[in-house]
């Protein structure tokens, strides 16, 4: 049996796994990210934990093949640099450097922690049966990642994608993070939804969403929204259909860029399932698209969901092992 460790580092948590030779998570430790702190004391976060899951499993350092950690930013594969993570406060880290100082002879790895996602769907997850494969994440932000062939895709300068940040919008759109605006982020992600809400609720429609809705709670009116779509509230029902047209304009794009056999949801949002599936199957009209132009792959619930990033990172060192 052999193991590896997969590290999940998010901007509220830090989840780290011990997964063996069967992409099974046997085990797992899970801490809050406390950012913003400096990136030597989140790698000793990141060390402890992974001594407590040896020591609880009776296994040795010796015994791990490799350590992979997955980053919520851009990270330079052709450096090993993690050059921007906007909510760690941080830019411009070494993490191979800094774990390989405590696992000098453990191969290290780094990956954006959407990549990590969609490479643990690929191996074991629901797309494991086709020969690539797009994950979009449906989370505080919107992430993404394409895996072709047995290979992440990182594009030419090794950054890999960032479809959050595709335009939808050419004017007029809100304001991202990243400084500009219409990105898609800020329609389909759950910041994104949260600003519908708030737009469909303008309107004189009665909605138990006016009495459930939080300002300060983005992710629990997630839950509260699609519980008003599970009733047929009208006007959650309006928004949903609204906010599925956003995604579907985003898939509709990506398709044609980089053809993938199919596309996969994840983040918090998915979890909504085929209250989520169904309108934006209907968004995305596949009647109207039976051409070589826009030949829609299938559209599907990321089947590992939070396990997808930490068995992705402990096994980043397993990519290529399939296309050779």
């Amino acid at each position: 049996m052999s193991w590896s460790i997969g590290i999940d580092l998010g901007g509220t948590n830090m989840e780290v796994g011990l997964v063996d030779d069967s992409c099974r998570i046997a085990d797992r430790e899970i801490s809050r990210t406390r950012a913003p702190r400096s990136a030597e004391s989140l790698v000793e976060s990141m060390v402890s934990n992974i001594h407590s899951l040896l020591q609880r499993n009776a296994l040795d350092v010796s015994d791990l093949d490799s350590v992979g950690l997955g980053l919520p930013g851009l990270v330079d594969q052709k450096t090993g640099l993690m050059i921007e993570a906007a909510n760690l406060a941080l830019d411009h880290v070494d993490f191979i450097s800094l774990l390989g100082h405590h696992f000098p002879a453990t191969k290290i790895k780094t990956e954006n922690d959407a990549d990590c996602a969609v490479w643990g769907e690929y191996l074991t997850g629901e797309a494991n049966a086709f020969e690539s494969a797009l994950m979009l994440t449906l989370g505080t932000g919107l992430g993404g990642g394409f895996v072709c062939e047995g290979r992440i895709f990182r594009g030419a300068t090794g950054l890999g994608i960032e479809p959050g940040h595709i335009a939808i919008e050419a004017e007029d759109g809100p304001l991202c993070s990243c400084g500009r605006r219409g990105c898609l982020e800020m329609y389909v992600s759950i910041r994104g939804l949260n600003r519908l809400i708030q737009e469909g609720l303008r309107g004189n429609l009665p909605s138990s969403l006016r009495h459930s809705v939080k300002k300060d709670n983005p992710s629990g009116n997630v839950r509260v929204f699609f519980d008003s779509v599970r009733t047929g509230d009208r006007t959650a029902l309006q928004i949903l259909d609204r906010y599925a047209a956003f995604l579907a304009a985003g898939i509709r794009t990506l398709t044609v860029l980089y053809r993938p056999h199919i596309i996969l949801l994840g983040g918090g949002i998915s979890r909504a399932g085929d209250l989520l599936l169904e309108p934006l199957h209907k968004a995305l009209d596949p009647e109207k698209s039976g051409d070589y132009i826009l030949f829609l792959p299938p559209v599907a619930i990321s089947r590992l969901g939070i396990d997808a990033g930490i068995i992705g990172a402990a096994t980043l060192h397993r990519e290529g092992m399939s296309a050779e």
